[in-house]
């Protein structure tokens, strides 16, 4: 019995990180983070269609990668689950595109993160325009760290009323905070295939670079995101809600090189990628909630 029970929790966890339905659950917590700090008020469509979008997209991302050397457990379940991968993808840009309908008055700020999502997987599509894309992959993690900080920072901002506009400067400062930190956890996954990178010659700023200059790389991404930290205590956010912003990174710092020497998939698409959530979760902790400026 407890055989068999195991099994099927490993089926469902699989599932679940491996169908890209936890990373869409991360966005949507992310944007929840936004909308909580800075008591924002969205429309009732837009978080269901930025979990269908984050779904849709790196479902199709995934699709369209090689997986069949099945190295690992999740590339083991991506190349058995090709056409659940695709069927997720349909149905993720049926829902989507019947929820944008629902979100017409805010068409102009949503097309260009639908344009921006797609440019981001279009290289994978093995069609001249888009295989020239390949040329300038060395900024993919830059560029994928500003779609989902415009996604989950900027959009819940541009979207509420205009009665409730935030203090811009602690939005910025905001904005760079969670842009180093989901900068800081791509650079450990460009880190961990960084050798693929340069075998497949879609070079990243990390598969040019040595060893100890990716450090220093990385350490100047943890400088510059304890600046922005400073900041928002300037700017008037208390020391919990500074505390639950700073705690994500500081996890990542402590447990950057163990992950980076494990092999499991599960460091990677559960702590790693959990980490973009947890200002969220501990903020619903607050005996107060946080300071709203």
């Amino acid at each position: 019995m407890y055989p068999l029970l195991s099994r099927c929790l490993v089926a469902v966890l699989q599932l679940v990180i491996f169908s890209n339905s936890y990373i869409a659950l991360c966005a949507v917590v992310m944007c929840l983070t936004t909308v909580r700090l800075f008591d924002l008020h969205l429309p009732d469509s837009f978080l269901p269609f930025l979990f269908a979008g984050t779904l849709g997209s790196y479902s199709l991302h995934v699709y369209l990668t090689d997986m069949s050397s099945g190295r690992t457990d999740r590339e083991h379940w991506i190349d058995q689950h090709k056409q659940l991968l695709l069927g997720l993808f349909i149905g993720s840009m049926l829902a989507g595109g019947w929820l944008l309908t629902q979100l017409i008055v805010y068409l102009t700020d949503l097309l260009p993160v639908v344009g921006l999502t797609f440019l981001y997987t279009a290289p994978k599509i093995n069609w001249r325009p888009f295989r020239a894309l390949r040329r300038i992959a060395v900024l993919k993690t830059t560029y994928l760290a500003l779609v989902w900080t415009y996604t989950t920072v900027a959009l819940p901002l541009l979207l509420t009323t205009p009665t409730l506009r935030p203090n811009w400067g602690l939005a910025v400062a905001w904005f760079l905070n969670r842009f180093l930190l989901i900068y800081g956890i791509a650079l450990c996954f460009d880190y961990r295939d960084r050798d693929i990178d340069r075998e497949s010659k879609w070079l990243t700023i990390v598969s040019m670079l040595t060893g100890r200059q990716v450090r220093l790389f990385f350490g100047t991404i943890v400088l510059c995101f304890g600046l922005t930290a400073g900041a928002l205590y300037r700017l008037g956010w208390d020391e919990w809600t500074l505390l639950c912003v700073c705690l994500p990174m500081i996890l990542l710092v402590f447990v950057a090189r163990r992950i980076i020497a494990s092999a499991s998939d599960y460091g990677y698409y559960v702590y790693l990628d959990g980490l973009l959530m947890l200002t969220g979760i501990l903020l619903t902790l607050a005996p107060n909630g946080p300071t709203h400026i």
